[in-house]
């Protein structure tokens, strides 16, 4: 079988070093992987290469023994060299992400000499297989919502925990003629593929790093195709044995964006701290996480906040009925007021006479009695 492989870096990498697809393929054995790892993990491009390699060198179809096989695999992961930032806030930044492990899609698929294509898939990495008239069958995803609800990855800290099961891979046998061409592509080329069909041929007619990048910039540049990572293997079966990769040639490199570096007034004196391009898009990326998910934490304490209001508020109407309602206040304003002066109370044009305290009434009684004596 005849195999071509077109990779290309996303431009805000910069350099075809930083890409994150990573593939592996066994002409011998007619077996090909492709994995895509994700930007926002922890170091994925290194685990998406673990686990293609993984699978060439021992296929399997059976998503619980791949599990296996993957979860074994993990140890070679966290054993990688890594040099973290010596910027320290980059460097925290990224021992956060390196806790929650590394993530990548993932597919595999095995030429048989029956003429069927063994596959396994998991994440959003779709397969297309176009026969001679044309037609497309694509696998596991054959419309673009089906692809973007994906959330099943493969990820080291999961797969730890057990986490991951079978439900999270998709398996299948295609048959296949000698005459179709087989292609394997990561989740931004799907998403063009399933809408646009005719890109297939597009990509066929590639033979060259300029033919390939001329391809993306102009996809990036019109939206269609969105801007990532770009790999496809393309599997022609009938050709002989013959593996070609157009990729970027070593000093090519996308244009750097102009950074402006924000130096405190009090450090101006000091020799200020070269960051490059790549750690400030790293900063960005860890700070809209943070930012997204201050955005939840805000939202979750404002609700909280609304509801003790309304709790208080009605605590507070509870009480005050409580006092206006309560018998026991009747009560007490009826024994302490006498029946006489509630009457005169009653009375607007009266003025409440006025009460002479009891020592000075038995005197003035005491008076008149002796008064009367005389």
């Amino acid at each position: 079988m005849s195999i071509t492989v077109l990779q290309l870096h996303k431009r805000a990498s910069y350099e075809y070093k930083h890409i994150q697809d990573k593939y592996a393929i066994s002409s011998d054995n007619n077996v090909c992987a492709l994995a895509d790892g994700t930007t926002q993990s922890f170091n994925s491009e290194l685990w998406a290469e673990i686990i293609t390699k993984e699978f060439v060198n021992k296929p399997n179809f059976s998503p619980q023994t791949l599990i296996s096989q993957f979860k074994e695999s993990v140890s070679a992961y966290k054993n990688g060299k890594f040099e973290f930032s010596k910027n320290p806030a980059i460097a925290s930044l990224e021992r956060a992400k390196q806790s929650k492990g590394g993530t990548a899609t993932f597919i595999g698929i095995s030429i048989k000499k029956n003429n069927s294509i063994e596959v396994i898939s998991c994440g959003d990495t779709n397969l297309f297989l176009l026969n001679s008239q044309n037609k497309i069958k694509p696998f596991p995803f054959s419309e673009i919502n089906s692809l973007d609800a994906n959330n099943h990855f493969v990820n080291t800290e999961v797969l730890l925990q057990n986490g991951i099961d079978e439900s999270f891979f998709k398996n299948t046998s295609l048959p296949y003629n000698q005459s179709d061409t087989i292609v394997l592509a990561t989740d931004a080329l799907s998403r063009l593929v399933l809408k646009k069909p005719d890109t297939l041929k597009e990509l066929l007619k590639i033979e060259t790093f300029e033919n390939l990048l001329d391809f993306c910039l102009d996809k990036w540049e019109t939206k269609e195709l969105e801007e990532d990572d770009i790999s496809a293997i393309i599997i022609t079966p009938k050709d002989h044995k013959n593996i070609k990769l157009i990729c970027p040639p070593n000093e090519f490199e996308f244009p750097k964006e102009k950074e402006v570096e924000f130096i405190p007034a009090s450090l101006i004196q000091n020799k200020p701290t070269q960051n490059s391009n790549m750690e400030m898009n790293e900063i960005r990326n860890q700070f809209n996480g943070v930012a997204k998910d201050m955005h939840h934490l805000k939202t979750k304490i404002k609700f909280q906040e609304i509801l003790l209001m309304v709790t208080i508020s009605l605590l507070m109407i509870n009480i005050l009925m409580m006092c206006l309602l309560s018998p026991k206040v009747n009560t007490f304003i009826s024994k302490k007021l006498n029946p006489t002066v509630q009457s005169e109370l009653k009375s607007p044009n009266k003025k409440i006479p006025e009460t002479i305290p009891p020592n000075e009434s038995k005197e003035t009684e005491k008076e008149t009695n002796d008064n009367n004596k005389k």
